[in-house]
């Protein structure tokens, strides 16, 4: 599997959010070796509003964090943009169920690079393929009876 992968497009925009500052670092050279530009954030505020304020194609955050959780800061981005993904990214053991029902995806900090890499493609080609879908046409009725006289 090769994991470089280049983008015909514009490339994709991460939003990496985390208290861990050195893994921030870590996370941009990895990720924008891969082809991504990435925003990071050392707290759920700050994530945010770079989320307000750029356009983000998938969020990544912790869990765990001073201030505000990963929950919260999944919701937060929802509430601004219901379209973006986002992926829980934690090595906490204790991440409740409700907090998974809020994002689009869940990272195990413990498990491969190739994984959450897979997951961020699967997202961005999901965001994509939904975006070209027609709106659904609307029926009068399920039983095609004529409801104008």
């Amino acid at each position: 599997m090769k994991l470089r992968r280049q983008f015909s497009c514009e490339r994709p925009t991460l939003l990496w959010i985390d208290d861990f500052e050195p893994g921030l670092a870590l996370y941009r050279a990895v990720f924008e070796g891969f082809g991504f530009q990435v925003l990071t954030a050392s707290s759920g505020a700050k994530g945010i509003r770079l989320a307000a304020m750029n356009h983000v194609d998938v969020a990544v955050t912790d869990y765990e964090m001073p201030g505000m959780d990963g929950e919260a800061v999944a919701a937060s981005i929802k509430a601004l943009n219901p379209r973006t993904p986002v992926i829980l990214f934690s090595g906490s053991a204790l991440v409740p169920l409700r907090a998974r029902r809020v994002v689009d995806a869940f990272c195990d900090k413990a498990g491969s690079r190739n994984q959450l890499l897979a997951t961020i493609h699967r997202l961005l080609h999901k965001k994509r393929t939904r975006g070209l879908q027609p709106p659904p046409v609307a029926q009068a009725s399920h039983q095609a009876h004529r409801t104008v006289a």
